[in-house]
């Protein structure tokens, strides 16, 4: 007995220092020689750095170095808090947006299913019918009924934080039930006692946003909608569905100063996260601030405005120039979405020891929405999402060349795949309408007349001019002097997308389109 004792408490030892970070078993000195310290900082002379050189004097900051100091805080500064307000601008852009354009209100449904509807979301798909919507959980908990059916959805704070799936890939695997959100300003008497079968979920922002995919023929789609229902507790009213009637709305982020005024709009809609305090100390000193007019300086504005551009440079680096560890797969095609490929983004922005910040960054900048199935897939349950922005030569893809792209059959989704065209400058839908052959951007599974070659294996085509005869289904036209990029999507993803037992397809520039199987 005592020998098991003595053997149990060896192991558990043994377990502890195996289980030591390596740093912790190294040793770092605290101490730096006095010569080492004076070599690295001049007293008096200059300073080289990477943003320029500057001058001490007596270790003071000589005349007129302190300005340009200061300067150069606040032009880093606005760069970065660009990159960190993108997820609340787009979402404050998308409902106030839908407010002003559509007329919606809170707990209202917004129906989107034309090409010109769906060409200023960011990223958005063209074979499901879509319908959005916002609550503000500070008139009552929000009440989501989802019935069963068809249906790929979720709800998202305004920072994209993923609150839970909707239907289908839901935590009820598409079999209904009734969601319930409360925020940090949800009266207590308007909060329910939630009853079995119901799901509690706790948000930190006042307002929360949901979005519905829905899937079937069109009588299937109506049926499900009619069935959605969305209020605050103690005023439920009909619900209504407001149609898009083809009109367009950007939702992308604003460039300039309207990027700013939008984030003003936005911090003064929600409360502050303690994740976001140090952020609000930085706005404060460019002239907007929480409960106060927006009115920065001429000085200010100067700022501002290069930090939005010098932004969104580091956000466009960010998606078109890959330099996280992980999500790069097969041929460079990139998992938009993190999960378990390393330093992606996942649906709580939260890692371990760290909140995101550059992938949430890259990700709200060329595409909306998160969500637990979205960023951490189960097969079979999932969405999957990869995209590339070069040919298998490296090249840029270029919209006044012709291009082919092949696609690996059969692709393993349950629902459907779809390989979607997006225009690098807007991250939208390929504005092709012009085009004798455009007002559509993707094919895929559900393309009408799409043409399968003898092995099983897609063919896609791309190009400014007209595709050739018998392949207009297979067929996407681009933009001479713009760029573009596919986003390749399967729903209910198979576990062979993720492990790469299914190669991912290849885009080759080709001269023209005579050399088709």
């Amino acid at each position: 007995m005592k020998n098991m004792k003595n053997k149990t408490i060896l192991i558990y030892i043994s377990a502890v220092i195996f289980s030591l970070p390596i740093f912790a078993q190294q040793k770092t000195s605290v101490i730096q020689t006095e010569e080492e310290f004076q070599s690295l900082m001049p007293v008096t002379g200059t300073v080289e750095t990477f943003f320029g050189d500057y001058e001490l004097d007596h270790s003071f900051p000589a005349v007129g170095e302190g300005d340009k100091i200061f300067k150069l805080m606040d032009h880093q500064r606005a760069s970065q808090l660009y990159l960190w307000g993108l997820p609340i601008v787009a979402m404050t852009t998308w409902i106030e947006g839908n407010r002003e354009v559509y007329g919606c209100g809170y707990n209202d449904l917004l129906s989107v299913k034309t090409f010109n509807e769906r060409r200023g979301l960011l990223t958005a798909n063209e074979t499901t019918d879509y319908y959005f919507g916002a609550s503000n959980t500070k008139d009552g908990a929000v009440i989501v009924e989802i019935p069963e059916g068809l249906a790929v959805g979720l709800v998202d704070d305004m920072w994209q934080q993923g609150i839970t799936d909707l239907g289908l890939f839901g935590p009820n695997s598409g079999n209904g039930g009734t969601h319930v959100f409360i925020g940090p300003n949800t009266p207590p008497e308007l909060i329910p006692e939630t009853k079995d079968g119901q799901i509690l979920h706790k948000v930190n922002t006042n307002q929360v946003f949901y979005l519905l995919r829905l899937l079937g023929a069109p009588d299937q789609v109506q049926k499900l909608i009619g069935k959605v229902e969305i209020y605050n507790y103690g005023s439920k009213k009909p619900k209504k569905v407001i149609q898009g009637n083809d009109k367009f709305l950007a939702n992308y982020q604003q460039r300039g100063l309207d990027f700013w005024k939008v984030l003003h709009m936005a911090i003064n809609n929600e409360e502050v996260q303690d994740r976001d305090r140090f952020f609000m100390y930085w706005l404060r000193n460019l002239g907007i601030e929480k409960g106060k007019p927006f009115n920065p300086s001429p000085e200010q504005i100067e700022i501002l405005e290069d930090g939005a551009k010098v932004g969104e440079l580091m956000a466009k680096t960010l998606v078109y120039d890959e330099r996280l560890e992980g999500v790069l797969r097969q041929n460079n095609w990139r998992m938009i979405l993190g999960g378990e490929w390393g330093d992606g983004i996942k649906n709580t922005q939260r890692m371990k020891h760290y909140d995101t910040f550059d992938p949430r960054a890259r990700y709200n900048y060329e595409a909306v929405t998160t969500s637990p199935a979205m960023t951490i897939p189960t097969p079979g349950k999932a969405q999957a999402y990869i995209g590339k922005f070069e040919d298998e030569e490296g090249n840029r893809l270029q919209g006044g060349n012709n291009y082919i792209i092949k696609i690996n059959g059969p692709v393993p989704a349950e629902l459907f795949w779809s390989t979607v065209i997006y225009d690098t400058d807007t991250r939208c839908l390929i504005d092709n309408r012009k085009g004798a052959h455009g007002g559509k951007a993707t094919v895929g599974s559900k393309t009408e007349g799409l043409r399968i070659n003898e092995d099983g294996s897609y063919t896609m085509l791309l190009g400014p001019g007209d595709p050739p005869k018998g392949w207009e289904a297979n067929y996407v036209q681009t933009l001479s002097g713009r760029g573009w990029f596919p986003y390749m999507r399967a729903y209910g993803a198979q576990k062979d997308f993720f492990n790469d037992a299914y190669k991912f397809p290849t885009i080759n520039k080709v001269k023209d389109f005579s050399k088709l199987d």
